[in-house]
């Protein structure tokens, strides 16, 4: 058994929840605190509720120092609270051990969930805390005050009867009390539940108003409010009521009535049911059944394709367009809600990059401001989380190689404080994230000279533009920088970020104006699991590209005469432009003669647009694209194939990087 117990198990989950989420409330308030040197009433009252929660809950899960250092943190702001009051002119010192103390708190998050798990000393801390009281007290030149036990006051829960009592429980016999928790003690559900946790051994019977708090994160709002009632009968009324007040994060606890048993109410019973019912309307659920349950919705989807293709060879018409059909489509429909309940804010990796943008601008003496524009878009929670550290790398590059020292860019008749911009949007099945600059932008004179000495020109030097001159950037080992920093220099970095996007089923684009700025832009899918994706053959070869980047079909007879030569490439005249026309078996060496029945397809994505040739189309379906095996190596996607799916017979078929096969046809 590790560090914990097998009930403290349980709750480790739900503490780490609530910490993470105090930990970013925490972030946000000190990185807006410092622009300023200042700490607002507000934030004084919100950094003393976070570290006096964190204190509670951490001393729950026996947690000694993290606890002890949270108190001490919650003294020093109830000094700042009660003392001086209003605002308080803040030193960098204090923004330092401040993130001194949020960086070993997550930390000590990262390493709970080892079996090895012990517990780090926050002493230095603890006693750099002290110390900093200390000198704010003699600066007041008073006294030291006497510094209790800092705890919120005990509001008032007020008259039971102003608050309505709810039609489950009222008139209903035994003793009903509802308990009211303290304002901003988050996670009001979780409390609510550990309180009659703590009762349930000393009752015969118990219910509670909202219904199994525990279960439903919803409620949170309705029992700040309200408080939780419970309704119970036990032998030992007194020490129920006693435990209920005293509980952890209490406010007030009154009882409302004491009633014996009476008769049924059968109206009263149908009420409890229909709201039983509307309770369980929401449920928390953890992330790993949510990932297990997806990987079941693929799995059955890849078998589901196998039964039908066995269906329709042996002529069994009637299941294939009955009971086979109508099993595809509710597998479709789990899947599809599965990846509905998954969906995420993107925002939520925010906090993680203003954090990061902080440091490093502390660390090179830089000026800039972050601006974030991310509205209420919403990702796969694996989209997210796999592609976090890309983007925490790119925004260090962005300050480490765009933003220039204030001197430099006064003395280029720049602002003194750069801009860093941050935007995420979502298009049809696409999220498409930019990291851009105001910075000194990308040499290409550095980039051409680099490129020399690495040997990476393959044809002439002078046939490479500068978007092609930029993908040299994401190569492995590629630097322009003379220095090796912290940050870069060692060529590492870009090149791992480009296989990760690449690796989530997407891909990056650099834009840059030298003296002006770059911008790193990532076009990604939004979830990882299964691709809505046209199927189409090229001689006996099959291929697979996602339903989102095709808007029209045109039969090859009837636009052939629209094709042309320009620059020995082949392009089509659609609408009023000309776009690259690709023939994919001249693209991919297949043998054979096109098809007299040959299809085109228009293409058209972020980045890309165009048409390509194709023998048939025969199916859209989504399909669950897997990741191109190790044995084909790191530069085998640069071919145009992304990744691979399995068909309902068992064979393969590749799915087309679509805007690489265009962006390779038209560079080569």
């Amino acid at each position: 058994m590790g560090y914990f117990d097998s009930e403290m198990e349980e709750m480790l989950e739900v503490y780490l929840l609530e910490t993470k989420q105090l930990t970013e409330q925490l972030s946000a308030v000190l990185l807006e605190a410092e622009k300023n040197n200042t700490f607002t009433e507000e934030d004084i009252r919100n950094i003393f509720r976070v570290m006096h929660t964190i204190k509670g809950s951490s001393a729950m899960m026996g947690l000694k120092d993290l606890a002890s250092m949270a108190h001490k943190l919650e003294d020093l702001f109830a000094y700042y609270r009660e003392q001086q009051g209003g605002s308080v002119q803040a030193e960098p010192e204090l923004f330092d051990l401040l993130f001194r103390a949020l960086d070993f708190i997550e930390n000590e998050m990262d390493c709970m969930a080892a079996d090895d798990y012990s517990p780090n000393s926050a002493d230095e801390i603890e006693k750099d805390t002290i110390q900093y009281l200390e000198s704010e007290k003699e600066k007041a030149e008073a006294p030291e005050p006497e510094v209790a036990e800092p705890i919120e006051k005990e509001e008032e829960s007020g008259n039971p009867d102003s608050v309505r009592i709810p039609d489950a429980l009222e008139g209903r016999a035994g003793t009903l009390a509802r308990v009211s928790l303290e304002k901003g003690c988050r996670m009001e559900n979780v409390r609510a539940y550990m309180l009659i946790r703590q009762i349930s051994s000393m009752c015969e019977s118990m219910e509670s108003y909202p219904k199994n708090p525990e279960r439903d994160q919803n409620c949170s709002e309705y029992i700040a409010e309200n408080g939780i009632w419970i309704l119970f009968k036990s032998s030992k009324k007194d020490e129920v009521i006693e435990t209920l007040k005293h509980g952890l994060f209490v406010a007030g606890c009154e009882v409302v009535y004491d009633k014996e048993e009476q008769a049924a109410n059968p109206a009263a019973d149908n009420k409890q049911e229909d709201s039983e019912s509307k309770e369980n309307d929401f449920l928390n659920v953890r992330a790993d059944r949510l990932d297990k349950l997806q990987n079941l919705a693929g799995e059955l989807m890849i078998h589901m394709l196998t039964l039908e293709s066995e269906l329709e060879k042996s002529g069994n018409t009637e299941l294939l367009e009955g009971s086979a059909r109508h099993i595809s489509r509710l597998i479709g429909e789990v899947e599809r809600t599965v990846m509905e309940t998954r969906m995420v804010p993107v925002s939520r990796i925010i906090p993680k990059l203003r954090r990061v943008f902080r440091d490093i601008l502390r660390d090179q003496n830089k000026e800039a401001e972050l601006v974030v524009n991310c509205s209420d878009v919403e990702a796969d929670k694996s989209v997210v989380e796999y592609i976090s550290e890309s983007l925490m790398h790119i925004m260090r590059n962005a300050v480490d190689h765009g933003i220039e020292p204030p001197q430099e860019r006064e003395a280029a008749g720049k602002p003194r404080k750069g801009k860093v911009r941050f935007e995420v949007e979502s298009t049809i099945g696409e999220l498409r994230i930019s990291v851009g600059d105001d910075g000194r932008g990308i040499s290409e004179e550095a980039i051409r000279q680099r490129a020399r000495e690495k040997g990476l020109f393959k044809r002439p030097e002078e046939d490479y533009d500068f978007r092609e001159l930029c993908e040299f950037i994401l190569l492995p080992g590629f630097t322009t920088n003379s220095e090796v920093t912290e940050y870069s220099g060692r060529g590492v970095g870009l090149d791992v970020v480009q296989n990760i996007i690449e690796n989530a089923g997407g891909h990056i684009r650099i834009q840059s104006e030298e003296g002006k700025g770059t911008t790193f832009i990532m076009v990604l899918p939004l979830t990882l699991a299964t691709v809505e994706c046209i199927r189409f053959k090229v001689e006996d070869c099959r291929f697979s590209m996602p339903a989102r980047h095709v808007f029209r079909f045109m039969e090859y007879k009837e636009c052939r005469q629209d094709v042309q030569k320009i620059h020995g490439k082949d392009y089509i005249r659609f609408e009023d432009r000309m776009v690259p026309f690709i023939n994919l078996r001249q693209f991919f060496n297949l043998p054979g003669d096109t098809p007299d029945t040959a299809i085109v397809i228009y293409l058209n994505s972020s980045d890309a647009e165009g048409c390509i040739l194709v023998d048939s189309m025969y199916e859209q379906k989504r399909v669950v694209i897997k990741p191109l095996p190790p044995l084909f190596g790191g530069n085998f996607r640069n071919t145009g194939i992304g990744g691979l799916s399995v068909m309902g017979n068992g064979k393969i078929c590749a799915a087309l990087d679509t805007e690489l096969v265009i962006s390779r046809y038209e560079r080569e």
